[in-house]
């Protein structure tokens, strides 16, 4: 036989299966794939392995291959009340398999400590042709945290971030350290009554004979430590702090 009449079966063969492999990698990934993908490495208990609620998911194409990957937001069952705990890009690799593509850590990005307070949690989009990541957090701003990715060739990285706050206080944000000071920075409607207090404060001192200023100290120290107590630093603790502020401005007045 002969050779040509043989190579060229194989050939064949083997652009038959690179076209195969090409269209495979190429189809739309389902929803019913990546629960297969996100609950296998969920981890959970046989009652609850197959749970997901996918609150986000749109497609894109990242890296400009004409192959859209997915992008996902959702809860398994190790979901607490914090919000979901899956935020991934998934695409098919060169073996076909669904993977998800390396993000940076989005719980300290560059190191540092996020300025978000109370119960935080971000979701997963695509604006403007890029990975976005938007956070909310319960200190009453309306867009906290936004981070934009860029694709690297491999997977993302950090390209910019946008951080409402902080605003004005009575004190120095960028050298306070404690977590209620921090907290009140990123408030926009506490840290306002931070102000005013801080005002009627100097003044009542500047009012009061020396013997009697002693006292007021004492009872600003007592009221703050109040204040870090009963306003615990989670979901409810604006409401808290504006209602304390409120009685301890009505009382120096």
């Amino acid at each position: 036989m002969h050779k040509c009449a043989i190579i060229l079966p194989v050939l064949l063969v083997f652009l038959l299966a690179g076209v195969a492999a090409a269209q495979d990698k190429s189809k739309k990934i389902t929803e019913a794939e990546l629960k297969k993908v996100i609950t296998a490495n969920a981890d959970c208990d046989d009652a609850h392995k197959d749970y997901l609620d996918i609150s986000h998911l749109e497609y894109f194409d990242f890296n400009g291959d004409g192959v859209e990957e997915a992008v996902v937001v959702a809860y398994t069952c190790n979901a607490g009340t914090g919000g979901p705990d899956v935020h991934a890009v998934y695409t098919r690799d060169i073996a076909r398999k669904i993977v998800a593509i390396p993000i940076p850590d989005l719980d300290q990005p560059h190191g540092a400590k996020m300025p978000l307070f109370g119960n935080a949690n971000y979701t997963l989009l695509v604006e403007q042709g890029k990975l976005a990541a938007r956070w909310v957090d319960t200190s009453e701003r309306e867009n906290p945290l936004v981070i934009w990715f860029k694709w690297n060739g491999k997977g993302f990285d950090v390209d910019r971030e946008k951080i409402e706050g902080p605003f004005p206080t009575s004190y120095d944000c960028s050298k306070a350290t404690r977590e209620m000071d921090r907290a009140i920075c990123y408030a926009p409607t506490v840290a306002p009554l931070d102000i005013e207090l801080g005002k009627l404060y100097r003044t009542r001192m500047q009012q009061l004979p020396p013997e009697k200023k002693q006292s007021l100290q004492q009872e600003q120290r007592a009221w703050l430590a109040q204040r870090e107590k009963q306003c615990v630093i989670y979901k409810w603790w604006v409401d808290c702090l504006k209602e304390i502020y409120a009685q301890r401005i009505a009382e120096l007045r």
